[in-house]
């Protein structure tokens, strides 16, 4: 009997991993249709993105325009591109093909995107090939039908490639801490969002100077075209970093939706230089306390702690933020709850799921809009 338990049970294990990878593809196709039929959709921020390349290919500064255009006070929507520039170096060469052959540059765009879509998913699956058939299934669901992509049309943002490097550095961590630096780097690099979790990183780093080093050569390469002068420095920190200082309520902030619609005056009190302030660093308080403590080690769990407080905290929250820490919270749910009631994973997915639906449903516009 035991003998034929043993058989039955390798029979199904070597019928599993088929079947795993039949999902892994299954899905991803799904994937890819659902976000082809917005292979046209144009970002509001096109404009933003063409000039910046287009003065990066011709050798100027694209920074110059972005600190002039959030110093506009009669056209605040009208800003320039303002983030570190690995975004432009990714899509500079599609923007040539487009120049070259007439391609919308907007469809090519997305090549890289998808490409970044689809590696979150491996990495998903790389996590949870080996924790069972559903709990795979699971993740890469949350991940590629999250409730954006559901609820919301269009696939014209380029946060899953930030999201992307910043899960692959977490994976990384404690197995290749240069990697990992360079690929934590690199998501910064892309959107600013990944700092949130920098104290997770480095705690978590065995070898916490080959992480730095690496991060840092990363940041000097993809710093080098703006060290020409002093000036041309200055321009660069003001146009990625310095101006943020200057941005107003914008989207729908979890507190200020409370304040507006529960008529809680206090949140509109409290100056805006402090929620960000608290957003941005009381996450790193927590997990720093929480590691230190010997409360938390899970890597995983421990960056979830800062994006939550940034995500009740942040003045501003544009929609696409719901997707930043889909890769971090499906694999520290499935950590919290592995060992103790599984039940209690799936549970948390389809609150998340049920929650952020139902918060992108109602969203038509932004709080600056109705309260200027």
């Amino acid at each position: 009997m035991n003998l034929k338990l043993y058989l039955l049970k390798e029979k199904l294990t070597s019928f599993e991993k088929p079947l795993k990878a039949a999902i892994l593809v299954v899905i991803i196709l799904l994937a890819v249709l659902k976000r082809g039929t917005y292979i046209n959709d144009q970002s509001k921020d096109i404009y933003a993105y063409e000039k910046a390349i287009g003065d990066l290919i011709a050798g100027k500064n694209p920074y110059v325009w972005t600190v002039e255009s959030f110093s506009n006070p009669d056209d605040p929507s009208n800003h320039g591109f303002a983030y570190f520039p690995g975004l432009l170096y990714i899509f500079a060469p599609f923007y040539i093909l487009h120049l070259q052959t007439g391609f919308p540059h907007y469809v090519l765009w997305k090549i890289p995107v998808l490409l970044a879509d689809i590696g979150v998913g491996l990495l998903l699956f790389q996590i949870f090939k080996k924790k069972g058939i559903l709990p795979l299934t699971t993740a890469l669901l949350i991940w590629f039908f999250n409730p954006y992509t559901v609820f919301r049309t269009g696939y014209a943002y380029a946060d899953p490639l930030a999201i992307f490097f910043m899960f692959l550095s977490l994976t990384l961590l404690e197995k290749d801490e240069v990697l990992a630096g360079a690929s934590y780097a690199l998501s910064i690099a892309i959107k600013t969002f990944p700092f949130v979790i920098f104290p997770v990183v480095i705690l978590k780093s065995k070898n916490k100077i080959a992480f730095l080093l690496s991060g840092v050569m990363v940041g000097i390469l993809i710093s080098l075209p703006f060290l020409k002068s002093p000036q041309d420095f200055m321009t660069y920190l003001n146009g990625t970093l310095f101006v943020h200082q200057n941005r107003f309520i914008q989207g729908r902030p979890f507190l200020f939706y409370i304040s507006y619609f529960y008529k809680i005056e206090l949140f509109q009190i409290i100056p805006f230089g402090v929620y960000s302030l608290v957003a941005s660093f009381s996450g790193w308080v927590l997990a720093t306390i929480a590691y230190l403590s010997k409360k938390i080690s899970n890597k995983y769990i421990l960056s979830l702690i800062p994006f939550l407080t940034f995500y009740l905290f942040t003045p501003v929250f544009n929609r696409t933020y719901f997707m930043w820490f889909i890769p971090i919270y499906v694999t520290s749910m499935f950590d919290i709850f592995e060992k103790k009631r599984r039940i209690l994973f799936y549970l948390s997915q389809i609150l998340f799921f049920s929650f952020a639906s139902w918060y992108l449903i109602q969203w038509v516009d932004g709080f600056h809009i109705w309260h200027p």
